[in-house]
């Protein structure tokens, strides 16, 4: 059984109206304690809103937190080679590079000191979706996760499981082959602490563990779709 393909607004800054968006899109993350850094988030950036759009500054600041990758435009395809692949994925049939795509960010809330990264697929017929990577610790003087294979800063668990042991790191699309294309949201998180206390954890332990840093937030979604053989 699979889930319908769902129709997504493409990935924008979550600004002075909260985390929004991100609770909309990710049934995950539709829980008390993320409703509250949302709430969070939207009294923060509201109070910060400058008085005067004349100042360069003020104007800078207006200037909306922003996602982007070199590798996939908001709203489109992800490349082939990041489909999952490598031991252990056999059993799904799918036999990509198994690479994460680059990301490159901007404009980040004043105060940032660290970030974390979700991504989720909320097309899979799994309560909460599917989780293929959890990034965090990376410091708030980064601006780029560079993907490709690249081993950067702490990687979580995500949802694959190979010979009965969860999967750290890129877990790459592998949707279904019926032909459905299924959306993959990558969203950062802007926090104002530049650690979280603990390695490997899982996308609900970030979810949870972030909720007290969250300054603001952003995401863009990509698609990926197999076709039956």
């Amino acid at each position: 059984m699979t889930a319908a393909a769902r129709s997504f607004p493409t990935g924008r800054h979550i600004n002075d109206t909260g985390v929004k968006l991100i609770i909309s899109r990710l049934p995950a993350l539709r829980t008390a304690a993320v409703a509250a850094a949302a709430l969070a988030v939207s009294c923060t950036l509201t109070a910060a809103a400058p008085a005067s759009t004349a100042d360069a500054a003020s104007k800078d600041r207006l200037t909306p937190f922003t996602l982007t990758s070199p590798d996939f435009r908001d709203g489109g395809k992800l490349p082939a080679w990041t489909e999952f692949g490598g031991p252990g994925s056999e059993g799904a049939s799918c036999h990509g590079k198994n690479l994460a795509p680059q990301l490159n960010w901007r404009n980040a809330p004043a105060g940032t000191a660290g970030y974390a990264l979700l991504v989720n697929d909320p097309d899979a017929p799994l309560a909460g979706g599917w989780h293929h990577w959890v990034l965090y610790d990376i410091p708030g003087s980064t601006h780029r996760i560079d993907g490709h294979g690249a081993l950067q800063f702490t990687q979580g668990a995500n949802s694959f499981d190979v010979y009965g042991r969860p999967v750290v790191g890129w877990g790459g699309p592998c949707p279904p082959a019926t032909g459905q294309p299924h959306h993959y949201v990558f969203t950062l998180y802007a926090l104002s602490t530049p650690a979280l206390p603990s390695a490997g954890l899982t996308y609900e332990q970030v979810t949870a563990a972030i909720e007290p840093y969250v300054l603001g937030a952003t995401s863009i979604v990509g698609t990926f779709v197999r076709v039956p053989a």
